[in-house]
């Protein structure tokens, strides 16, 4: 054997042997259900990191919609409730961000405009080494009002100004290159 077709079949054993651990990690999510930060185990039915198919939330009355990572399905009490799931594998903190808990609260309402009643009124913050249980509260869902409606009039603006002090958001957005109110 050559040097060149060692390396071919190396290369096709690691693309065989990832493929494999795809499909085992899937089959055992389907099989067990998706644990979040010790809740009882549900079924994953939607997922918008490859698990499964997506799902499109919306809420017809605030024009809201979105797809969270994942929306399991639980059985409590011989009701069939939907539960949506966001990762932030990046996040190392002790305390949920205002910006993760506003995404959730959107989800949350989102959920309830496509599922109804099945819809719960609490979501999971998945960050890199803890899960929080985050409620849609009043002050939460009044926010995320506040928040769209803000857009809504601010679509209309011939300026928008920055709305925040962070260096890093600047440096990754879209758009900086045309921003004249852009952070250095």
């Amino acid at each position: 054997m050559t040097v060149r077709e060692v390396i071919i079949g190396l290369a096709v054993a690691a693309v065989l042997g990832a493929v494999a651990v795809y499909l085992m990690l899937r089959w055992y999510r389907q099989r067990t259900g998706f644990t979040a930060g010790g809740a009882a185990a549900g079924r994953i039915v939607a997922s918008d990191t490859g698990v499964e198919p997506a799902a499109l939330l919306r809420d017809p009355g605030l024009g809201l919609c979105g797809r969270p990572d994942y929306v399991i399905q639980f059985e409590a009490a011989g009701r069939v409730l939907f539960v949506p799931v966001e990762l932030k594998p990046g996040r190392r903190s002790r305390r949920v961000f205002e910006s993760d808990a506003l995404q959730l609260a959107a989800y949350l309402i989102a959920l309830r405009g496509t599922v109804k009643d099945a819809a719960s009124s609490f979501g999971y913050l998945r960050y890199a080494k803890t899960t929080f249980k985050v409620g849609l509260t009043r002050e939460l869902e009044n926010r995320v009002y506040e928040i769209v409606q803000a857009i809504r009039n601010d679509r209309g603006a011939t300026t928008v100004h920055r709305s925040h002090a962070i260096v890093q958001r600047c440096t990754g957005c879209s758009v900086r290159e045309h921003c004249d109110e852009a952070l250095r």
